[in-house]
This record gives C-alpha cells, structure tokens and sequence, in this order.
C-alpha cells in the first residue's frame, strides 16, 4: 500500500513557496518457506520553505520525519515466528540551504543539515524467553535470543565558491573550492536475552551446547573535515579536462576514553578528459583517473570502548556424564583491541575509459572499460594465539582431505587493527579485492512517442577479501572465522559473492494510442556466487567451518526478470489531471533461487531435497505482484 499527497505553492509571490507531502506505506513480504508476513509501516511527512531573499539570495528549509516500524524481521524458512524481532525506527532530518550569486560568474554555496534517529529490535515474546537452535534440524525456535538498540546522530556543513573564468590560462576554467565538516555520535547496546542471557544450541531434542552474554553498551564518536579544490577545463572545444584533489581529516573518540584513538589523513587526486575526436560531437573518447576515500564510520574504531562497555563473552557445552554445562570458552574484553599506530584509511583507486558515437539522430552507443582495486584493507590479526595444522577429511563429493589449523593458546587474545599484509600473525594469503568490467550500452532519447535504453555488462569480482558492506573495512570475518584466524585464509582468493558475470537490463518507454503510457523493464542477472563448507568436529577454539573449494566456485542461478506498467492522464479542465497507473512485477512469475544451503553434511546433503539438488532451500525471488495506482494533480 502506498498512499500520499502532496501540495505546494506560493505563500508570497515571487518571494516565499512552501511544499508539503505526507505519504503511508506498508509493505507485506513472504519469505521462502515461513508462514508469516513480513510487514513493515512506514508513516512519512515532508515540509519544505523556498524564500527568494533577495535578486541574488536564495535560501531553503526543509524538515523530514519519518517511522519505520515492522514485525518479523528475520524471518526465513529455517526460523519459528516466535524468533523474530520487531523493529522501531524513527528519524528526524532537517535540512538548511543558502545560494548566493557574487557576480554573474561566481556564486557561494551553504547547506547544513542534522539527523536524529534510533533503530530498536526486540524478540517478539520479550527478552524473558530463552532462543532454542536446534542443530540436527537446522532451525531457530522459541525466540530471537538477542536485542539491538542503535542510536545515531549527525550534523553536517558544506561550503563550496564556484567561479566561472572564461579565457584564463589556455581556456575556460570552472573552478569549484568547498569545505565539508561532519560530528556524528553512535551508541550500540547488544546482548542476549531470556534468563541468565543464554542461547542454547540442541542435538535431537537434547542439550549440546550453549553461550552467555550479557552484552555491550558503547558510545563511538567521530568527526571528519574534508577540503576539495576541482577545475572543469575546456581546452579547446574539442578537450575538456576536469582536475581535482580532495583532502580528508578523521578523528574517532569514544566516550570515557582520552584522547583521539583514530586519526587519519590522506589526499585524493582525481583527474579525467573528454575528447571530440572529429570535431562534430558524435564521438566522444572519456578516461578517468581517481582514488575515492572511504567513508568515515564508527565501526573503525568502536572496539576500542573500555572493558567496562562489555560483559565477558562465555561458551559452554553439555557434559551428558554429569549432566551438568561445562565452561570450554571465555572471552573478556579488558585491552582485547588496539589500533596500529601506523593505520592508514582506505580508499578506492578506479580508472575508466569509455568510447561514445552517435549513431542516428537522439540515440547513441558506448562501450566503457572499468577496473576497480580497493587499497589500504583494514581487518584484525591476534598477537597471542598460535596454530598447528591438523588433517582433516571430507567425504561426500568432496573426498579430499584439509590442512586445518587448531588453536593451542587457549583464550588468551590480544587483537591489532591494522591495515593487514600477508606476513602479519596468521594473515596467510594477500589480502586484496578488485573489480573489472565492460559495458555496452545504447541510449535512445525519448522522441517520436519513444525511448529505449538497453545495456550489457560482462564483469568480474574477486579477491582473497569479499565485498560486502564492511569487508574491507575491519569487519570481514564469517563463519567465526577473523583475518588473524589461519582457517579465514583456506581457499579465500577466488570470486567475491556479489559477483554477477552478466548483466542485462533493457528499460523502455512507448506510448500507445490514446496516450497510454507502456513501460517495461526487463533484466537477467547472473546470481551470487557461493562456496561449498564444512564443518569440523570441535577443536579447542570451537568447530570450524572452512571453505573446501576456491571461494565463489559456483554462481546461482540467473535471474530474469520482466516489470510493466501501463498509465494513463485523463485531463479536467486547465488545471486539474487525473492519472491511472496499474504495475505488474515479476510479469512470468520467476522463481530464481537466491540462498540455500551450502555446509556439505548439514544444509547440503546429496540425495536430499532433490528439487535443489540437495540444498536446504533459504528463500527465492518475489513472486508476480500487481500494484495499481491513482494520483491527483492540480
């Protein structure tokens, strides 16, 4: 369901507008095999105030408000209802900008701009009920067996002075200089619930293991000041150039600690040109050249709140003799993390080159290369643990037998944050992660009641590091497993997850008779790539689970994919229309696979569920989906 309205107009002519829009929207999801929705409601409001000051003064305020609130978030088919979480997320953002022209080829810019919000899940039954894994099933019961309560602030400025100098050093100049400055605050609070915050993990009905934790509460800040200087050059008008550096400055401080515990600084030289190789404009030659800095964020350096922010992190495990738990694990954070004193931010290096022709009136194609290589990779390595390697085989297809490394220094840690290099405490293999691609695509610019835009991509991402949000940023580890962890680094360098090695996509618009409007969007996208698993029996450290093939072996399957939408404007009078829109998505009802099990010997077991050739099957595309629309304008 979406319902919204919108109204805006002058409040004093020439002088002060306001605008205004309200909008409900609930959405409704039915995972792959659970019984339930998953529905979300999201109340918004929007109110903007535009004052023309001044003939050379413009100034805008906005305020948005928004509430995200829904039930059974984490659902999936190997999870109860019981054991999902309700969210709770509202925000405030307010929004200040002011334009002011100091000549007819120069003019300043301001904007500012602050966010309140908090995002809460809680289990559905309360926090007074224990969660129930039940291993040999492979499904969560009885509840989520965990809180989360994140709380955020931001506040943000930008000032930027635009001059246009024309005949200036060989040409024209559009010279661009701007300051931009952040203050943003992040408190976490985790932990497990039920009583004595404890998860349990049972084997066929019985009690196997189990993990206490009563959680953390920490308080991360962070500021960054960045400064920026770019030229668009025209050097003849044939060549343009466009020349940049952007400087940036971070600061990390955490509450109750003194000091500064993160400070980097680095700058970021961009450079690109467009050339009219026969001086008619219908083709065009562009390449790029720029590192682009990461973004700032707390998760840097938020493990290094003070000991008392965490409550010791405790494994134990059913002793069927005793019948009684037996501790095997205990994790304390006092001085767990440190930051290498030498730590660098990370950015990205990216070149482009691309090759643009008309190729009749309005339409054109464009052949561009891309490579991307991600530098400066932060993850973590254990100056206190060591290894031996222990054999250990896989049946199944498999059959083949692992070096596998068991911890023997017990639960002493002491963890570094750095930007890792093979050669650093059990970091085995290079860390790196890149990308390449090539892009065709044509572009047919509405006219003659149509437009067309069809593009091709053939692509490849790979590494020893995957691609996920924070995997390059100190927040990589999977299954258990860290960048300090030797069994992080079996079989690691292959295909990135999100890694589609063909992309398809044609978007086109063409009015019919009677001006009805027909849209369709039709893609076919080559899915994730995944990687076979295995579990060990338990070592010290806990039971491992490795890769048993490169990483990224296998892709799922493609997923193709058609959308349409018909609208129709029905006009009363001069100022008022009427528009009936009526959406159709997933038009042949696809039922693309997107997750399933992938552990050989628990979620993967040949001979079962022969309809995914064994897997346990986790979730598949939305099914066909109609949606019809009516909106007012006046």
């Amino acid at each position: 369901m979406d319902l919204n309205a919108h109204l805006g107009g002058p409040i004093q002519k020439d002088k002060l507008w306001f605008y205004t829009g309200g909008q409900y929207y609930r959405t409704k999801n039915y995972p792959t095999g659970f019984p339930e929705a998953v529905d979300y409601k999201q109340p918004r409001w929007f109110g903007k105030v535009t004052s023309q000051l001044s003939p050379s003064t413009s100034m805008n305020l906005s305020l948005e408000i928004d509430t995200y609130n829904g039930i059974n978030r984490g659902a999936g088919a190997n999870v109860s209802p019981e054991a999902c979480v309700d969210q709770k997320s509202p925000e405030i953002v307010g929004h200040f900008s002011l334009t002011h022209l100091l000549s007819s080829r120069s003019f300043f810019d301001l904007k500012v701009a602050y966010f309140w919000g908090y995002y809460y899940l809680d289990p559905e039954v309360g926090k007074d009920v224990n969660s129930h894994f039940s291993l040999d099933e492979n499904f969560l019961y009885d509840s989520s067996g965990y809180f989360f309560y994140a709380d955020r602030t931001r506040f943000q400025a930008n000032v930027s002075y635009t001059h246009y100098a024309e005949d200036f050093i060989q040409g024209d100049h559009d010279f661009k200089f701007g300051v931009e400055i952040e203050r943003s605050t992040v408190r976490n609070r985790y932990g497990y619930t039920g009583k004595n915050h404890i998860k349990y993990f049972d084997y066929y009905g019985e009690p196997y293991l189990a993990y206490q934790y009563e959680g953390y509460d920490t308080n991360t800040r962070y500021a960054r000041l960045e400064a920026f200087a770019q030229d668009s050059w025209q050097i003849t008008p044939r060549l343009n150039i466009n020349a940049g550096l952007r400087f940036s400055q971070n600061w990390g401080t955490i509450k109750d600690v003194e000091g500064i515990v993160y400070n980097t600084r680095r700058i970021a030289p961009r450079i690109g040109f467009t050339l009219d190789l026969f001086g008619d404009k219908t083709t065009v030659l562009k390449g790029h050249y720029g590192q682009f800095t990461e973004a700032m964020f707390s998760s840097y350096h938020d493990r290094l709140n003070p000991a008392s922010a965490y409550s010791d992190y405790i494994g134990y495990y059913w002793d069927y003799d005793t019948e009684e738990w037996v501790e095997f694990l205990r994790l304390q954070h006092e001085e767990l993390y440190r930051l290498d004193e030498n730590i660098k931010h990370p950015y990205l290096n990216q070149f482009t080159v691309s090759l643009e022709r008309e190729l009749f009136k309005d339409a054109s194609f464009t052949v561009t290369y891309i490579y991307r290589d991600w530098k400066n990779i932060i993850g973590r390595y254990d100056t206190l643990s060591d290894y031996v390697q222990v054999p250990v085989t896989v049946g199944y297809h498999v059959n083949q037998t692992f070096n596998v490394y068991k911890l023997t220094t017990g639960d002493a840690h002491a963890y570094v944050l750095a930007n890792i290099k093979k050669g650093d405490p059990w970091v085995l293999e290079n860390p790196y992660r890149r990308y390449q691609g090539v892009e065709f695509l044509f572009n047919k610019r509405f006219s003659n009641r149509w437009q067309l835009l069809l593009s091709y991509v053939y692509s490849k991402a790979w590494g020893t590091m995957d691609n996920g949000f924070a995997d390059d940023i100190g927040w990589s580890d999977r299954d258990g497993l860290h960048t300090g962890d030797p069994n992080y680094w079996i079989n690691a360098d292959g295909n990135s997850t999100v890694d589609p090695t063909h992309m398809l996509k044609v978007q086109g618009t063409y009015i019919l008779p009677f001006d009805i409007s027909f849209n369709a969007y039709f893609r076919a996208i080559t899915g994730n790539a995944w990687t076979t698993r295995y579990r060990t029996a338990r070592f010290p450290q806990g039971r491992v689970t490795f890769f048993v093939e490169p990483r990224g072996s296998h892709h799922y399957p493609m997923d193709k994919q058609l959308d349409i939408r018909l609208e129709k404007i029905f006009r009363f009078g001069d100022k008022y229309r009427l528009g009936l829109m009526l959406d159709v998505f997933n038009v042949f009802n696809a039922d693309t696979i997107t997750s399933w099990g992938t552990r050989i010997g628990y979620d993967w077991i040949p001979g079962d569920w022969p309809s995914t050739e064994g897997h346990q099957l986790y979730s598949i595309v939305r099914p066909r989906q109609a949606r019809v629309g009516i909106r007012l304008i006046f």
